[in-house]
């Protein structure tokens, strides 16, 4: 860790940005209500695997909450995204989700090729099936494909999602840039994005976000700025980033 005198690092805004996602990559953050931590988000492109015979990046992501959040408004969730590596598409997403008094456990398949997504409960043992759009993505696959994007100031994409049983159109909306200083990682260019979110997703239900994200090649998530029921405003902010590696 810099000393208290230490120089930060620049990133410097580029014009390239990168093509895939990084195997290995790891970003943590840290949770905090009122500026008091309360939890802690990781997420990391863990290994490749095998889905349906397609090789697929597996992201997890995991979010808890610390003791002094876990009396009023436990969160114990678990994420997982299996993203094809050639097509960048979603192949298939878990999520276990307890948030308060709220728990879920479900599944998605994606079946690309036939645009059909196969759902499993494990709470009450039902399944489904329903038609999904072309290149659907799942609401953790969906960041990591838009990081992807050549993305403008204060313009508009247009993202197709299933989750909740549903297609949605998430509309990421891009405003200006700003300087942003994250300790301990450096000064970096950050873009503000305003996803327009309307599926469960990391500690909220119908929420609100905003979200910065870096302006170097990688375009990390900095800082996100989540409306929680109940607790009101929660802000994520990075505290460790693990770059990985291009397959």
């Amino acid at each position: 860790m810099p000393g208290a005198n230490a120089v930060e690092k620049v990133y410097p805004r580029s014009e390239q940005h990168i093509q895939t996602l990084s195997l290995g990559e790891k970003m943590t953050f840290k949770v905090s209500y009122l500026g008091i931590k309360v939890g802690e988000a990781v997420v990391e492109v863990k290994e490749i695997v095998k889905v349906n015979e397609r090789d697929a990046f597996h992201i997890i992501l995991t979010a808890r909450s610390g003791s002094v959040l876990r009396w009023l408004y436990p969160v114990n969730d678990t994420h997982h995204s299996y993203v094809d590596v050639k097509k960048l598409h979603s192949l298939k997403y878990e999520k276990e989700i307890s948030e308060g008094r709220y728990q879920t456990h479900k599944m998605m398949e994606y079946d690309q090729d036939e645009h059909i997504g196969r759902f499993y409960s494990f709470k009450d043992k039902t399944r489904k099936e329903m038609f999904i759009p072309k290149n659907v993505q799942d609401q953790l696959s969906c960041a990591f494909w838009f990081r992807l994007q050549e993305v403008k100031q204060n313009s508009k994409i247009a993202i197709p999602v299933n989750a909740d049983e549903k297609n949605w159109d998430l509309e990421a909306i891009t405003h200006g840039i700003q300087e942003m200083k994250i300790d301990h990682i450096g000064i970096f260019q950050a873009m503000e994005v305003e996803p327009i979110i309307m599926f469960e997703g990391l500690f909220v239900r119908r929420g609100k976000i905003r979200g910065w994200m870096s302006m170097d090649e990688r375009r990390i998530p900095l800082v996100m700025k989540v409306k929680i029921p109940v607790l009101g405003d929660v802000t994520a902010t990075l505290t460790g980033y693990e770059s990985g590696k291009i397959s």
